[in-house]
This record gives C-alpha cells, structure tokens and sequence, in this order.
C-alpha cells in the first residue's frame, strides 16, 4: 500500500513501514471487501495495539508518498468463495483524530478454486 500527502501542507501519519508496529496494522488499517455492491462480513481480529507516541508518526511533504508493506490480511479473505471481488482499505492518518481516516483506491482480485 502507498500512502500520498495529496494536501499542499505537511501531514503527520502513523508509521508502520517495514513491518514497524505490527500491532497497529488491525486497528488503523481495515480492510473492506466487496463483493458486487456488498460489503463481504470478514471476521475481525480483536488488537489492543500498545500506546502510540509521537516517535510513531512520520511527517509527509506535499507530495511525498511512503510504501506501507508488508500489510497482511490472509486470515481476512482466506475463506472467500470463488470469484471476482475488490477491495480497499480505512487508513487512520492520526489515531487520535476521528475524522482522519482516508479511504485508499479499490484494487480488483480473483478467488478461484
């Protein structure tokens, strides 16, 4: 996953970049599945990520972009039914902001047999 400053001011996110605070991944990056015009019920894991401090955030320029990986959600789709589904996940740009939560672009998967 990117993540793109598309602001024209610096902004503060999470950083969770090369596997860094794992135990965020559930709680500030929730994964959506659709299949048609219907949101797929995923079991949810239950996380109590530790405290968040401000060594956890990186500042991103206008324009700047990070690669958030690796984000692991098997136990989410690994029992889906064949077919053809998309998928997006609800990033929380600060934990501590309700309101901060950005909506990433659909990518498009096949489940087969």
């Amino acid at each position: 996953m990117v993540v793109v400053n598309k602001s024209d001011r610096p902004i503060r996110v999470l950083d969770v970049r090369n596997g860094r605070r794992r135990d965020l991944q559930d709680t500030y990056f929730e994964l959506f599945i659709v299949d048609g015009r219907r949101i797929v019920n995923l079991a949810r894991l239950i996380s109590d990520p530790g405290p968040v401090s401000d060594e956890d955030d990186v500042v991103l320029k206008p324009g700047e972009r990070i690669e958030v990986r690796p984000l692991s959600y098997t136990s989410s789709t690994e029992r889906l039914p064949p077919g053809t589904y998309s998928a997006f996940i609800l990033f929380w740009q600060n934990p501590l902001t309700l309101t901060s939560r950005c909506r990433s672009s659909e990518a498009r998967f096949v489940v087969s047999k």
